[in-house]
């Protein structure tokens, strides 16, 4: 007889324990992620490999500033790291115009439905320092 009231409250504590743990679980935020490398276009770098500012097109013509105009269009920019992958970069393509072709690092988070990087934070290598900068249209 006594032993009926020890299995139960031990199923009790058991239950209690699982349900603790996956509310412990989901409230755990995810870590930020860290990536740095030169800011492209997404465009020019897939036709060409382009990681400059000013480039030629496809014809040999010369396009100044031709990484800043695409992102000023609306062209997604991504960040091309020291291995050569591509972190296109969640906002608005715009705010990023006057750092491209510069050695950036991006604290944020990768996507969890898009291969997309979403940033939290910028720095911009500037004379050979690291600038913090605004985040440009920060969307949450």
């Amino acid at each position: 007889m006594r032993r009926r009231p020890v299995i139960t409250l031990g199923l009790v504590l058991l239950v209690l324990g699982f349900f603790s743990l996956l509310l412990y679980a989901g409230d755990q935020k995810e870590k930020p992620k860290y990536i740095s490398g030169t800011l492209v276009d997404t465009k020019c770098y897939a036709m060409g490999g382009f990681v400059m500012n000013d480039h030629k097109d496809m014809k040999g013509n010369k396009l100044p500033n031709c990484a800043t105009a695409c992102a000023v269009m609306g062209i997604p920019v991504a960040v091309l790291d020291g291995d050569k992958n591509v972190h296109v970069i969640a906002g608005p393509a715009g705010g990023y115009s006057k750092w491209m072709a510069m050695e950036v690092r991006l604290t944020g988070m990768y996507g969890k439905y898009a291969e997309v990087f979403i940033p939290e934070s910028i720095e911009v290598k500037e004379k050979g320092k690291w600038v913090k900068k605004d985040l440009p249209g920060a969307m949450m």
